[in-house]
């Protein structure tokens, strides 16, 4: 045995062996792609984390937000302006909002001030159209789209104490420290505390035109002051785990109001307070996973108008919301390749106001889904059917219309090219079904609680493709998504007569589209990287409802055919640079289109520099400069509310 050894090693019988030559064994590399998330969802996903918020110039969540295909942002302008988004056409009332894997809701509203978000307290935002891969969520998360928050969570395991100061100061009068803590401990359980503080005078300049007799004047009564706190805790079990979150907002406005006939004055003012407590619960065992989830909700919101034309000199309307929240839910590994799931959901909202035209009113919500997915190497399906049921009660007089449903959804993909790139095609079929707000059942001159709900269908194609072409190149990520969208039972406001308004269901919409996102990552030399993102979207969102009206066909207001965004990042050892820019084609402000509520097409472009620094003991320092609308643009998002010009922002953080 021992001389086979030998005569295998190259020894002579004498025992001595020979030298084996150094490339005997060569060296061996293994390269594989890194999965990008959203090209390998049956659902048209898209996905921003803390990195891509630096990587991409990103200011704060309203900007993060455009940067996402599909998404009409409405931007009533201002540092930390009230900003909400419509998806696909669908209106910002079918988009909801979840923060740490529960919805955030506004009853009386329907809409939720995305701004209200700090993004650098953010770990990811994500945009779900249709129903996601996720088996086992809320039901009330399956709305026809879903923007995901998750908050920052730090990866650090030592036990030690981490934390992050920071400060941004920008143009404008603004200023916004913030401060996060967080420590892990052994025995599984994690821990952080964070908070910022957000001023700003807004008092930017803007350019009235008309002609020689245009005008350059500074943005009025703008001045917001919110302060932000949040406690969360989270303890890691076997195989499961449970999260608890406690938090506080404030916000103090003043509301600038439209520029109209070089009228820049005004003297509203909107207070808007929020407390919520919320506690998760997930675990598995085995085939068996289960969650289960609570949460309370407070919110305030005092608005006031001090105006001689009103009696005793001022208009006030307040209004208090609360909901008590639960849900649960149940799934099974039928086999390795098909799953059950079950989970239901139950609120009760109410809302009451100083208004003695307005009466108290609350509602019961309860919420079923049924789902099966079908998961393999290359297939991907998911059938699943929600039923919904809703019972409305006011204190006196008579209240909206209950009402039940039973929406369906579908969506599936398959991999069709595994190697040396991937390519996935994908499909799907969803319904979705939105009660009228509290706002639109009851407020006084406005509301109606005859009104039906708005039911959405959605029907999506496309493909994902995603490759590492070559060694220099490491990434290539490419989606494309058509859509047709159709909305019935629209609800809208129409003016009775002169001073009276009223809200009805005439209207009937049909969106087609197309979405396109493309990112890429280019290495040129060692320590160098370039990365670009790309997306752009088609959208014509037209109004169906009457033939022969002055609107039927027209775009709908503010929704833009064409809009886009790209940005442009180079790392390097010294500063790192970013080019950005968002662009949108001509809107309309009404959907009559007439020549004067024509708005013009406008691009907008900024640049950032940013590098991080390590310095001993664990403790590091991240400084960014950011030049927004670098070239001054000068636009409007929405009619008489002026953007911004030119404007700088400047941040710090230290971690430690």
């Amino acid at each position: 045995m021992n001389l086979l050894l030998q005569l295998l090693l190259g020894c002579s019988g004498n025992g001595v062996c020979a030298t084996v030559p150094t490339d005997t064994l060569r060296e061996v590399e293994v390269r594989a792609m890194r999965p990008i998330k959203g090209t390998e969802t049956a659902a048209p996903l898209q996905r921003l984390d803390s990195a891509d918020f630096v990587r991409r110039g990103i200011t704060d969540t309203g900007d993060a937000l455009r940067r996402f295909a599909g998404v009409n942002l409405r931007d009533y302008g201002g540092a930390g302006g009230l900003k909400t988004v419509s998806v696909r056409g669908l209106g910002a009332s079918h988009t909801a909002v979840t923060y740490d894997g529960l919805s955030v809701s506004d009853t009386r509203q329907g809409q939720i001030d995305l701004n209200r978000f700090n993004a650098d307290r953010l770990g990811s935002i994500e945009l779900q159209m249709l129903d996601g891969d996720e088996l086992l969520c809320p039901v009330r998360n399956l709305a026809a789209a879903v923007i995901k928050l998750s908050s920052f969570k730090s990866a650090s395991t030592d036990h030690r104490l981490h934390g992050t100061v920071s400060l941004a100061q920008a143009s404008f009068g603004t200023w916004n420290p913030a401060l996060m803590l967080h420590q892990s401990f052994a025995s599984g359980t994690y821990v952080s505390l964070s908070g910022d503080y957000f001023r700003a005078e807004n008092d930017y300049p803007f350019i009235v035109e008309n002609g020689v007799a245009s005008q350059r004047l500074h943005r009025t009564n703008s001045k917001m002051q919110t302060a932000d706190g949040e406690f969360n805790i989270a303890q890691e079990l076997k195989g499961g785990k449970v999260e608890a979150k406690v938090s506080f907002y404030h916000n103090d406005r003043r509301l600038p109001g439209p520029v109209i006939l070089y009228v820049n004055e005004n003297d509203e003012s909107l207070l808007e307070q929020n407390a919520l407590g919320q506690l998760r619960w997930a675990q598995r065992w085995g085939r068996w996973a289960a969650f289960a989830a609570g949460k309370y909700n407070w919110q305030k919101s005092l608005y006031d108008d001090i105006d001689a034309q009103y009696p005793g000199g001022a208009l006030r309307q307040h209004y208090w919301q609360r909901e008590a929240y639960t849900t649960a839910g149940l799934s099974y590994d039928l086999t390795d390749w098909l799953h059950a799931a079950y989970a239901t959901d139950y609120a009760h909202s109410s809302i009451n106001s100083n208004l003695t035209t307005d009466r108290p009113a609350w509602r019961d919500t309860w919420l079923q889904s049924v789902s099966l997915q079908l998961k393999t190497e290359r297939w991907e399906a998911t059938a699943r059917g929600v039923a919904h049921l809703y019972w409305n009660g006011a204190e006196s007089g008579v209240a909206a219309k209950d009402a039940q449903k039973i929406t369906p959804s579908f969506t599936a993909s398959y991999l069709a090219v595994r190697s040396p790139l991937r390519l996935r095609l994908r499909v799907g079929y969803k319904e979705s079904f939105r009660l009228p707000t509290f706002t639109e059942s009851y407020f006084y001159h406005l509301g109606s609680q005859s009104l039906n709900p708005e039911l959405t269908r959605q029907f999506s194609a496309g493909l994902t493709l995603q490759a590492a072409p070559f060694k220099w190149w490491k990434t290539l990520a490419l989606t494309m998504d058509g859509y047709i969208n159709k909305v019935s039972d629209r609800i809208v406001s129409v003016p009775v007569n002169l001073f009276l308004w009223r809200t009805i269901n005439m209207g009937n919409v049909r969106t087609a589209g197309l979405d396109l996102t493309l990112q890429s990552q280019w290495q040129p030399a060692r320590k160098h990287a370039l990365w670009l993102a790309v997306n752009y979207s088609l959208q014509r969102s037209a109004d169906r409802t009457v033939k022969g009206s002055d609107t039927y066909g027209n775009q709908l207001a503010y929704t833009p055919i064409h809009s886009g965004a790209a940005s442009l990042s180079w790392e390097n050892p010294w500063f790192n640079l970013t080019a950005h820019t968002t662009f949108a084609a001509e809107r309309w402000s009404t959907n009559e289109h007439t020549v004067t509520t024509k708005l013009p097409a406008y691009m907008e472009c900024g640049f950032a520099a940013y590098r991080a620094f390590q310095f001993k003991k664990g403790i590091g320092m991240e400084l960014r400069a950011d030049l927004v609308n670098a070239f001054n643009k000068r636009y409007e998002v929405l009619r008489r509310y002026p953007m911004p010009g030119r404007s700088y922002k400047l941040t710090v953080k230290l971690n430690f």
